[in-house]
């Protein structure tokens, strides 16, 4: 796989599968045993089932929540996506009742991907910045 199908996948995964909730796809195109890297969670996150519950946790507490991604970057079997993450926070998020605030944080996932699906996800994003917008922190 090229870095041009890695860009694609990593794109589809981040405006597609997270951005709209289309999980469908994200059986197609995300190996069933995806590891994914997160700073929400202490552990790597093992599993499609596994990193599919821990994304729709994020999703009940931004129902409205929009991806979009701002770069690609691919060589080979990777690909760097920057990204945007825009919603409100309308439902209890991971024990964090609703501030009814509208968000936007970035990020950034690089994506390993292997016989044309994705097989590893490192994520960065400015949580520290989304808690500040949602009244956490100073």
């Amino acid at each position: 796989m090229g870095a041009a199908e890695s860009k694609e996948l990593g794109r589809q995964f981040m405006e597609t599968v997270i951005g709209k909730g289309d999980w469908d796809l994200g059986a197609q195109i995300v190996s069933p045993d995806v590891v994914m890297i997160h700073p929400s969670s202490p552990e790597p996150v093992a599993g499609y089932d596994a990193v599919k519950g821990m994304l729709l946790g994020f999703r009940a507490g931004l129902p409205d929540m929009s991806m979009t991604v701002e770069d690609a970057i691919g060589e080979d079997d990777r690909a760097v996506i920057l990204w945007r993450l825009r919603a409100t926070h309308t439902a209890d998020l991971f024990g964090l009742p609703p501030t009814n605030k509208k968000i936007e944080m970035p990020g950034m996932s690089v994506f390993r991907v292997a016989d044309g699906k994705i097989v590893h996800d490192i994520v960065s994003e400015d949580t520290m910045g989304l808690m500040r917008q949602l009244g956490v922190v100073q």
